[in-house]
């Protein structure tokens, strides 16, 4: 290409553009050099009182007008609209069919205002401004359900949430600091509340109702879709222990006797019922019964059950067993029997929830019963219970005694003669005396901790009850020996059958060792026949 060519390209292409330069130019003088916005924006105290002289007031828009692109909606005012100003004709058309009643259509997607200047019945003028923001229904959707996720973002800071609006369904996701955070943040956003323990009440954690919005009554979203997820372990173990110490300790001293002669008889009962010692003198005559006797018992209690669950689900443990109770059942005369079982032993439910990293709260309610056929009524035994119900907060591994109990009974009886009874040390033929003393201890502990399955090469070999094995016949029958050897799998089961075949195998190993014994005999030998001072030094 020559010279002349191209300065013609350059001659042309400045025609062309020239038009555009012209109007990007006037552009550029309408607008105000940074400099003139910073006075603008600090305006001299002569500027302000000219303002406030001149102009009245500004009025900005005061209610947003919804609209989806496409639709109108029909306005009735109560007083009589004389004028009506668009900012944007082209997102808003409005038709007037009276002084008091208008429709407003929304044409495109987009913002503008729409004032409205009414006459009151006095004689004065009122106005009113709308914000009128028209979209199609998703948009409108996320434009609403966006500011409620940044207000959720900004009251809870340690959790990230999204707000996804699909057809009548709102979808919750993101990632909770915590359980209890993540009920609470579903708590704003649904018709549910938080109880106590940082759970849900009202609605079911997984799907719920969601709450209105304010001005998007329109907006058909009716049902809630939880996605959060909660970082960390959240599979939660339970250690109890129960520990129980009683101690029991009672004396008893009294006397009967009964003297019958041909003239008379006397006879002093106050135990009601034989002793411990007694005697028939000058061939029944003379009968005495003597109880005393002196009693001590202990009884010791330590259950230490183990219960996992996930955080926020409830989990039960039982070890003991069951009992039937029969409730009589019908009215006027026609009565039938039914049966229900009582369970007792150890038993443990709880429920955890995590909420804050390892800090736990727990719903804990353990218990250790056994049965008392003193308290049975109509065949029916009794329970002796110790247990606890209550609700704290631990941080992983730490123990905290729940329940606790140090009881002291004392008891003391006497019946006697009068005057007789009372005599020292005579008296104590004239009557009965018994003492009891009850000592218990008991402490209830729990402890929870932070779990995750274990993989297959942690799992320990030995099980409770594996080393356990079944004695010989030498351990059994010579010994009196109830459980084998560790480690050596004999079977009663299969021994008369293979019996022979195992000495057979017993004997070529006892054989061999031998074998063995004598090799490194032989070999010794000749090393000390031949190796003479440190070894690898020899002559």
């Amino acid at each position: 290409m020559t010279m002349s060519h191209l300065t013609t390209a350059f001659a042309t292409l400045a025609l062309l553009l020239s038009p555009w330069a012209v109007a990007l130019g006037q552009a550029q003088e309408l607008l105000p050099e940074p400099n003139q916005i910073d006075q603008l924006a600090k305006p001299k105290a002569e500027t302000l009182q000219k303002q406030s002289n001149l102009i009245e007031e500004v009025l900005e828009p005061e209610l947003i007008f919804s609209l989806l692109s496409g639709q109108s909606k029909i306005v009735r005012t109560k007083a009589p609209v004389f004028r009506v100003a668009i900012t944007d004709p082209s997102i808003v058309e409005v038709n007037e069919f009276s002084p008091n009643e208008m429709e407003v259509i929304g044409s495109t997607i987009g913002q503008t205002t729409m004032t409205l200047w009414f006459n009151n019945p006095d004689g004065t003028i009122s106005t009113l401004r709308y914000l009128i923001v028209v979209s199609d229904g998703d948009d409108r959707a996320e434009l609403e359900y966006g500011k409620l996720q940044a207000r959720i973002n900004e009251l809870f800071p340690y959790s990230r949430v999204q707000l996804f609006p699909i057809a009548d369904k709102l979808i919750i996701r993101g990632q909770a600091r915590d359980s209890k955070e993540a009920a609470e943040i579903l708590a704003v956003v649904g018709e549910q509340t938080v109880n106590q323990n940082g759970n849900l009440t009202g609605g079911t954690i997984n799907i719920g109702s969601v709450a209105r919005l304010p001005n998007a009554d329109d907006l058909q979203t009716t049902s809630l879709i939880n996605l959060l997820e909660v970082p960390g372990e959240q599979q939660v173990m339970l250690k109890v222990r129960v520990a129980e110490l009683s101690r029991e300790a009672a004396r008893e001293l009294g006397m009967d006797f009964s003297v019958m002669e041909d003239s008379f008889s006397i006879a002093h009962t106050i135990m009601g019922g034989a002793g411990n010692l007694s005697a028939i003198l000058d061939g029944g005559d003379v009968e005495l019964f003597i109880r005393a006797f002196s009693s001590n018992g202990t009884a010791k209690i330590l259950a230490e059950p183990t219960l996992m669950t996930l955080s926020g689900q409830s989990a039960s443990f039982i070890a003991g067993g069951e009992f039937a109770v029969p409730t009589a059942v019908g009215v006027g005369g026609i009565g039938a029997v039914s049966t229900s079982f009582r369970g007792f032993g150890t038993q443990v439910s709880f429920t955890p929830t995590v909420t804050d990293k390892d800090m736990i709260r727990l719903s804990v309610a353990p218990s250790v019963s056994s049965v008392n056929q003193n308290l049975s009524v109509d065949g029916v035994p009794g329970l002796d219970i110790r247990g606890a119900v209550t609700t704290v907060d631990l941080r992983e591994g730490q123990w905290l005694a729940i329940a606790g109990l140090i009881q002291d009974e004392q008891e003391g009886t006497r019946s006697r003669l009068p005057l007789l009874g009372d005599i020292p040390y005579v008296g104590a033929a004239f009557g009965s005396q018994a003492t009891k003393r009850i000592e218990t201890e008991l402490v209830i502990l729990v402890s929870p901790e932070l779990v995750h399955p274990m993989e297959r090469d942690q799992v320990p070999l030995y099980l409770p009850g594996m080393e356990v094995t079944e004695p010989t016949n030498k351990e059994f029958f010579l010994h009196q020996q109830i459980e084998g050897l560790p480690g050596y799998d004999y079977r009663s089961t299969v021994w008369p059958h293979y019996r022979h075949q195992i000495h057979h195998q017993n004997f070529e190993q006892v054989r061999a060792e031998r074998e063995a014994r004598k090799c490194r005999g032989q070999y010794q030998e000749s090393e000390g026949y031949y190796v003479h001072g440190p070894a690898g030094f020899s002559p």
